[in-house]
């Protein structure tokens, strides 16, 4: 079993219901259906010979692209891994040989075709002669990680890794049959990815744009009727900084990757005044782990729930462990990717960041999570990521970054920060953006505020010590 043989159950069952809307075009099951047939017989003229079993990087310049490049390599019986776009040719190289895999395959829509006209692909492949990789486990496809240091990691799945846990996610999160879901980025995105499958697995509809623009993603979930929203907390505070009207429509929104901060909150009960808002903590590794419902502003924004029915979590020497079925294959459980917290007296998760993610300032301890939640508690801050950085008088020390509200002043931010936290935890360096820089999975890219604080500490580097901006 796998996700292209579900695809052909729901064109068979229900030929004409809607399965995808990107922007002004949509697809029902059978129309996608003859998109990924179309594909595959591309694929069978343009690929060599001798390529069933083959683990694929695939990189397509549309979501509906992706989506049918992933289907398709799968009714062909090769493995698809979805590449995170913006990688530099090098960086696609080194994953192709650390990882062993066959080649690369890139879909882009044809020149001569409309923007939503996609029955025809421009298909390219370059091929990657290594040893294959042995696979112990009926695998189906692999996932990419994060990638933060070295090439990133390609961790296969089996069918059942995920689709053996879709009854239990989907019930919590209110997705079924007659579900309308939308979400947004690259499918490379593992939450992305899996929601989508997940809403297949239903027999749903999946709503979602190419763009970055809030108020097409709201006149989308309007015109669509969209129930369901699963967005991370990045984007969500995107779209209720850009929607004033309110979305009745939508019965639950689940989200994770990040926290959520209680004005995160009273601005989701604002723009979604009917939905239950659900937090989620989960891994590429892993699966689902915990979640905890959101309905109070003023909660510990670290407490991240409790587990999921049939999951297990214990906490060990401060390192979260979790034992559970739904795993990349070749997990070792009870698995850690090294998170830390407790469980307090309820059962419920609290979560106190990675384990490299304190900071040594001059032999004090400094929680970067905690910084984090502090910021963004301020009033007039509407985002703020914390970084590690060095310092020549104390070894290490912090820099945020901070987004204001519109209308507030830097000096009173400062005088506001300099009172919310302690001495030792005020950030060395403060650094004042007009908005996040973002991945192409919607995540905060921190590689875009290394390259910056770098930038900075450059030209700081003749001071004896660190200056706030």
């Amino acid at each position: 079993m796998n996700y292209y043989t579900l695809l052909q159950h729901g064109a068979s069952r229900q030929p004409e219901k809607l399965f995808l809307v990107v922007d002004g075009e949509e697809w029902s099951y059978q129309r996608f259906l003859r998109l990924v047939r179309q594909l595959t017989g591309q694929l069978a003229e343009r690929l060599p010979q001798g390529l069933a079993g083959a683990d694929v990087l695939l990189l397509a310049d549309t979501f509906a692209g992706q989506l049918a490049g992933f289907l398709a390599l799968q009714a062909v019986k090769m493995r698809p891994i979805l590449l995170h776009h913006g990688l530099s040719p090098g960086e696609v190289q080194e994953i192709l040989r650390e990882n062993r895999l066959q080649g690369l395959l890139t879909l882009s829509v044809k020149s001569d075709k409309s923007a939503f006209d996609q029955s025809k692909f421009d298909l390219s492949w370059e091929e990657n002669a290594c040893e294959r990789v042995r696979h112990e486990a009926p695998d189906i496809l692999g996932v990419l990680s994060s990638g933060t240091t070295g090439a990133p990691k390609v961790m296969y799945r089996t069918y059942e890794s995920w689709a053996g846990f879709f009854p239990v996610q989907n019930s919590i999160f209110h997705v079924g049959h007659d579900s309308r879901l939308f979400l947004q980025g690259s499918l490379s995105f593992t939450g992305n990815l899996n929601s989508l499958l997940a809403v297949l697995y239903e027999g749903g509809s999946i709503i979602t744009s190419e763009t970055m623009h809030c108020r097409r993603w709201g006149k989308l979930i309007r015109g669509w009727a969209v129930d369901v929203i699963y967005l991370i907390p990045t984007k969500l505070q995107l779209l209720a900084a850009a929607l004033k009207e309110p979305l009745p429509d939508v019965q639950s929104l689940f989200t994770g990757s990040q926290l959520l901060s209680a004005r995160n909150i009273c601005d989701l009960q604002r723009l979604l005044p009917q939905a239950q808002l659900l937090l989620y903590y989960g891994a590429s590794e892993l699966n689902y782990i915990s979640y905890a419902i959101c309905a109070d502003p003023g909660r510990d924004s670290r407490n991240l729930g409790r587990p999921f029915p049939g999951i297990g979590v214990t906490v060990h020497d401060g390192l979260i462990y979790v034992d559970t079925p739904y795993h990349v294959s070749g997990a070792k459980i009870p698995f850690t990717v090294k998170d830390t917290g407790y469980l307090n007296e309820k059962g419920e998760l609290i979560f106190e960041g990675r384990r490299d993610a304190w900071v040594n300032k001059g032999g004090v301890k400094i929680s970067i999570l905690r910084v984090e939640n502090e910021l963004q508690a301020v009033v007039g801050i509407r985002e703020a990521v914390v970084l590690p950085c060095a310092d020549k008088l104390r070894g290490s020390t912090l820099a945020a970054f901070i987004v204001r509200d519109e209308g507030a002043e830097e000096s009173a931010l400062r005088r506001a920060i300099r009172k919310s936290l302690k001495p030792v935890e005020v950030p060395s360096v403060l650094c004042f953006l007009s908005q996040m820089p973002l991945n192409d999975r919607g995540k905060v890219n921190r590689r875009a505020l290394r390259e910056k604080l770098e930038n900075y500490l450059t030209i700081s580097e003749n001071n004896s010590k660190i200056s706030v901006s």
